[in-house]
């Protein structure tokens, strides 16, 4: 036989599960609702008639009919040969919002998710979707939802195209707020705002999704490079340059070759070389420069570490840049550094297909992919000495020189 307790139990399930505010919401009738209060069969009723009693007496003392709210017990009647006419519960009936918000003690909460529609109705009823998706919203955000008005009702009004969540000039909200709710006010914006407003390029919140989606600006990701010619950086009086990506695509240097590392130390100290610059510290971000299409006129290489990943930014660069030329990556740096090797982390391996490399990085990739020279080794590129580095350079365009030769010949 069902107790006091489970009643509460299975009432709570329709507060939590938001099907009560739903039907609130919505208008639906949703009263009575109904629970089985189990079976009780005569073999059960004279085995155990003064349990059974007991029971329904605490289902009794906890009914409407005893506390003048809560649940009403329906009975149904049992005929037994031994023990007569006997009444058992049958059914429970909640019958109005008040019995069922006084069983699961949620009075106070249904008030403020009472007022808090109906202030958010008034101010914005195209949000009523929202709400009959999730009723909850309004508890869960009811200490601020006359912030959350101010700042939608401001997107409205207000074209935001191209500011910064600094220059809102919210009445009564300060930028923080803003910063601090932006899975929320995302969801709200996405309905009250025309498509116009909206980028739906972008749904996730990382990365500056919120700005983007609005349309708003934001701390853009920077470019660091070096230019590496004295007469360059003569010519415009900087060397160790950081801008956005968006301004680094419109500059077309007057350089001839590119160089790309990972590491910012490798960067700063790389040697300088006439008619080239030195791009530095970008990682997995290396996909920014695919909007410099200048990029593609120049002589493109690429350094970075000897590992699983180090490949895979090499595959990803070489897509918008297919001439990209790699060095320092090669198994003969791998093994004159043997005693440098180190353990890449297991759980952060790079092992999917890569589309984009020679058939020597190929090889070399998948040889630290399958462990073949030890147990998911890797050589850090800030491992390798300077000397070795500018041998290698000179080596780099020595080689290229003879073959402009024998294409000149």
């Amino acid at each position: 036989m069902i107790t006091p307790d489970l009643i509460r139990q299975k009432l709570l399930k329709l507060w939590t599960n938001q099907k009560f505010l739903k039907a609130f919401v919505t208008g639906e009738n949703f009263f009575p609702v109904i629970i089985p209060a189990g079976i009780v069969s005569s073999k059960h009723m004279l085995e155990n008639f003064p349990f059974v009693q007991d029971d329904i007496r605490a289902l009794k003392a906890k009914s409407s009919e005893a506390l003048g709210a809560g649940y009403e017990i329906l009975y149904r009647e049992i005929h037994h040969k031994k023990l007569g006419t006997q009444l058992v519960p049958a059914k429970i009936a909640i019958n109005t919002k008040e019995d069922f918000l006084f069983l699961i003690k949620k009075k106070k909460q249904f008030e403020l998710f009472q007022k808090g529609f109906s202030q958010l109705m008034k101010a914005l009823p195209e949000l009523m979707p929202l709400i009959e998706k999730n009723p909850m919203l309004i508890l869960k955000y009811h200490n601020v939802l006359s912030d959350l008005i101010e700042v939608c009702k401001f997107f409205k009004k207000n074209p935001c195209r191209g500011k910064y969540i600094r220059q809102l000039d919210v009445t009564g909200v300060d930028t923080k707020f803003i910063e601090a709710h932006k899975l929320i006010l995302k969801q709200m914006l996405d309905i009250i705002l025309p498509c116009c407003c909206i980028n739906e390029k972008y749904s996730a919140m990382a990365n500056h999704g919120f700005e983007k989606r609005f349309n708003l600006r934001y701390d853009m990701p920077l470019v660091r490079f070096r230019l590496l010619d004295s007469d360059l950086i003569k010519k415009f009086g900087l060397q160790d340059i950081s801008t956005t990506v968006e301004e680094f695509a419109r500059l077309d240097l007057p350089v001839k070759k590119v160089f790309i590392t990972e590491n910012k130390i490798n960067g700063l100290s790389f040697p300088m070389i006439k008619q080239s610059m030195v791009i530095f510290g970008l990682g997995y971000g290396i996909q920014s420069l695919k909007k410099c299409v200048w990029l593609a006129k120049k002589r493109l290489f690429y350094w970075g570490d000897i590992d699983t990943h180090g490949f895979s930014i090499l595959s990803m660069l070489r897509h918008y840049f297919p001439d990209v030329r790699s060095f320092l990556m090669d198994k003969k740096t791998l093994f004159d550094f043997r005693k440098s090797w180190v353990k890449e982390p297991a759980d952060k391996r790079f092992v999917s297909f890569l589309s984009s490399l020679t058939d020597d990085e190929q090889s070399l990739f998948g040889d630290l992919v399958n462990n073949r020279y030890g147990e998911m080794i890797r050589l850090e590129q800030e491992c390798i000495s300077y000397g070795y580095l500018t041998t290698c350079l000179d080596a780099l365009f020595l080689n290229f020189r003879q073959k402009n030769k024998r294409v000149v010949s």
